[in-house]
């Protein structure tokens, strides 16, 4: 197991500015909000902290990231106010961020001086089809 200090995913380190827009067949919603990243257990994990309002629904999502032996993936296992869990996959390369779910994947771009992620979160089908779900900016405080 690597730490977070040798891990890329502590370049997401730090309180952030979340917008966005969640976009759905019916129109599109504002989304907007606070997440944060933290040192937990030593240095040894990340606490990922969500805070949004998609629209007028107040979201809540708890994160662990755990660093892998390549210092550029992870495991990320979440926790969120409607009751839903799962793991996911990240992966952090350069610049470029990507995260794999079941059924969802986000791919973005975070600057050279790690103060702005900028992305899309996709749906994705059995049949390996794509659909845009969230356009997605954070900002560094």
């Amino acid at each position: 197991m690597s730490t977070v200090t040798t891990s890329r995913f502590k370049r997401l380190l730090g309180t952030w500015n979340t917008s966005g827009k969640i976009i759905t067949k019916e129109g599109n919603m504002e989304l907007r909000g606070t997440d944060s990243y933290e040192w937990i257990l030593d240095g040894n994990f990340i606490l990922h902290k969500a805070h949004v309002m998609m629209g007028d629904e107040k979201g809540e999502t708890h994160e662990i990231i755990i660093p892998d032996s390549i210092p550029d993936t992870a495991q990320m296992q979440y926790f969120n106010s409607k009751g839903e869990h799962g793991i996911m996959r990240g992966e952090l390369t350069e610049n470029t961020f990507i995260i794999r779910g079941e059924g969802i994947i986000f791919e973005g771009i975070i600057n050279e001086d790690d103060t702005q992620i900028t992305g899309h979160w996709y749906l994705q089908s059995e049949h390996d089809t794509r659909e845009l779900f969230i356009e997605l900016k954070l900002e560094k405080r």
